[in-house]
């Protein structure tokens, strides 16, 4: 069995159980114990047989056809960035290992030091964060720093009470991570090795998402200002393939554009710093 066949079904088995019943139009019998779908009914909402699934499912068949990916696609209810995931773990293209240009490093440092009222910061494709405003590093209690972890900082007691959408972020978050980097890199690895201790990790990267939300807005409750609202945007960077943008942003007049404001009165405005050596520990970030 090749790699790419195995990845292949291992993907469609942990996307079949995240689809319900009754997004594809089935009734839930009485009695039902499989959450997801059955294999037998993502054949059939597949046009192909129950066999043929499940040798696909068990990587023992050679490359399916297109018309098969793309009748998977549609009964697993995929998106386009599922698609293009599900094409890539066929061929066996996984994402680029690009170390980033110092040149462009040190200017994407740079513009991102010059945004005074506006939290953001740069992740690489395992979300280390190698570049980061004052902004942001205040606002994230350091867990948005240089040398922290985007999806470590999720995972910590803090974040999980006081951000009100957890779930949905951290899975759109975690998706990113299997999205982006290489799964065969050792930092990916050190990554869910670490955080593996946590059992919602564990049931979030078993969901095998690879999409989410670019722009959101979540609620998160700060200690003085009670619970407040703020926008999220996630920007592909170009030069650097894998790399991520992600800017937070206020509302004008709400509780966010004073907590914004009032960080950025206290706190002094630094030059930012570009990281392409992983940190140490996954573990060690804030969130």
């Amino acid at each position: 069995m090749s790699d790419s066949l195995n990845a292949l079904g291992r993907y469609v088995r942990a996307r079949r159980g995240v689809v319900l019943p009754e997004d594809v139009g089935l009734v839930r019998q009485p009695g039902r114990r499989v959450t997801g779908l059955r294999r037998q009914e993502v054949a059939e909402l597949a046009g192909i047989s129950a066999e043929y699934y499940l040798r696909i499912e068990q990587g023992r068949i050679g490359r399916p056809s297109e018309q098969v990916l793309s009748a998977l696609a549609r009964a697993l209810r995929l998106d386009d960035e599922s698609i293009a995931h599900l094409h890539r773990l066929v061929a066996g293209r996984p994402p680029q290992q690009v170390e980033p240009d110092p040149a462009v490093a040190e200017r994407l440092a740079r513009t991102l030091s010059r945004w005074y009222r506006t939290p953001a910061y740069i992740s690489d494709p395992h979300r280390d964060i190698v570049a980061a405003n004052a902004l942001a590093t205040a606002l994230g209690h350091g867990g948005l720093a240089v040398g922290s972890n985007q999806i470590a900082g999720l995972f910590n007691d803090r974040m999980k009470s006081t951000l009100v959408e957890w779930e949905a972020m951290t899975r759109s978050a975690v998706a990113t991570l299997r999205r982006d980097a290489h799964p065969d890199s050792p930092r990916l690895a050190e990554l869910v090795r670490d955080l593996s201790a946590d059992p919602d990790f564990v049931r979030i990267w078993a969901r095998h998402d690879v999409s989410g939300p670019e722009d959101t807005t979540f609620h998160i409750v700060i200690e003085g200002f009670g619970e407040v609202a703020i926008d999220a945007h996630n920007f592909a960077v170009r030069s650097l393939p894998g790399y991520q943008l992600t800017v937070l942003s206020a509302g004008p007049g709400g509780k966010a554009e004073t907590l914004f404001a009032g960080i950025a009165a206290s706190v002094p405005l630094s030059t930012g710093t570009i990281r392409s050596a992983p940190p140490a520990s996954a573990t060690s970030a804030g969130g």
